[in-house]
């Protein structure tokens, strides 16, 4: 069974949740968490900020899907992807006057440690959707990432699948790919 969610839906399970070192709580709707990766839906305030230089031990991926978030001098506006890899550096994180709208992707806890990381900065992959893309054995794969687009649309064996729409703006989560509008950013959860 796939579990389809509005992303601009009534009845969302919205909680303010105070991310560390910041200037105070974003809006957060946890879609989904396995193990200890997790995706949400993530609003950021307008003047939400977070000055301070630190980074997260997991990878983070991102998609914004409103208004506009720059981390480290970087702006990431409507239709950006992001892939910020393991102990990527982040300073003077700001969402944009009208806010930021994402939704976000762990690979394990996002637990904030404050300062540099250890050894060199990774590289961070980001651009429009569509440029993040790429066909890999006939899947479409984010650059830097794992996630892909399973085709046909149907059932998918060896675990569960989480799509998310840009163009309907839903997201979901389940044993089959549900029939939405593309491009679609997949990625496969592994059964335990």
């Amino acid at each position: 069974m796939t579990r389809v969610v509005d992303l601009d839906g009534p009845g969302l399970d919205w909680r303010e949740v105070v991310m560390p070192a910041s200037s105070g709580p974003v809006r957060l709707v946890r879609l989904h968490a396995a193990g200890e990766a997790s995706v949400s839906l993530v609003r950021f305030p307008a003047g939400w900020s977070r000055p301070d230089t630190g980074h997260y031990p997991c990878a983070e991926e991102f998609v914004v899907l409103d208004g506009l978030i720059s981390v480290s001098g970087t702006d990431f506006p409507a239709g950006t992807y992001a892939y910020l890899p393991p102990s990527t550096p982040r300073t003077a994180s700001v969402a944009g006057p009208g806010g930021c709208l994402a939704v976000a992707w762990f690979s394990g806890p996002p637990a904030w440690k404050d300062g540099l990381p250890d050894g060199p900065a990774p590289r961070v992959v980001h651009g429009p959707v569509a440029e993040a893309l790429r066909v890999e054995d006939d899947v479409i794969r984010a650059r830097g990432s794992a996630s892909g687009v399973p085709e046909p649309r149907g059932l998918v064996s060896g675990g569960d699948v989480e799509v998310l729409s840009l163009t309907a703006r839903t997201w979901a989560y389940g044993s089959g790919v549900p029939d939405l509008p593309g491009p679609l950013l997949t990625r496969f959860w592994p059964t335990a």
